[in-house]
């Protein structure tokens, strides 16, 4: 017996069908992701030293491992660690600047009110832009496998400038809840 071929009709609903799942997918990532930015800018108001920074390097490892899940893609945390520092290594100053932000808070008064207006933006704004060139990577069938740093650094930049405006609104959001 001759299997039945599909009409045209049924080939268009499943296409309709995948564009609909990966459209769902797409807002569940952008969704994650600016929940991850609202949980950096949160965690980096710890008034402790490399505290802030250790918590959303955390957060951003839970974001890609969440993500990878999101997409079906294999998670390897000690590749994950390098690909983010390989990335906030982009910014010219960040990781070093980040650190020295932190240690300023052992200043009292203006220490803690200086890392406190720069810390949470930056950090939001790191965790916006990570997520963002995972999505972009596993949209285009890629795993952290084959992610090629320097092949997405200036999209990295672009978006981490994005990610300012982005961490800005989670940063009143932060306040707001907070009091």
């Amino acid at each position: 017996m001759a299997a039945k071929q599909p009409d045209s009709d049924s080939l268009v609903a499943a296409d309709a069908g995948a564009a609909v799942s990966d459209q769902t997918k797409v807002l569940a990532a952008e969704n994650m992701i600016k929940n991850y930015v609202i949980g950096a800018v949160g965690v980096a108001i710890v008034p402790i030293p490399l505290v802030d920074i250790a918590a959303v390097s955390a957060l951003q490892l839970r974001m890609i491992q969440k993500l990878s899940e999101l997409y079906g893609r294999p998670f390897s945390e000690e590749l994950v660690r390098s690909l983010i520092a390989a990335f906030g290594g982009s910014i010219v100053g960040y990781g070093a600047g980040m650190t020295a932000m932190s240690l300023v808070r052992i200043v009292p008064g203006i220490g803690w009110m200086l890392s406190l207006m720069s810390i949470p933006l930056l950090s939001g704004a790191a965790t916006y832009a990570i997520g963002k060139v995972f999505v972009k990577h596993y949209e285009e069938g890629g795993s952290i496998l084959d992610l090629n740093t320097e092949t997405l650094k200036s999209y990295y930049r672009e978006q981490f400038e994005k990610g300012k405006a982005v961490a800005r609104a989670a940063t009143g959001r932060s306040a707001s809840a907070a009091t």
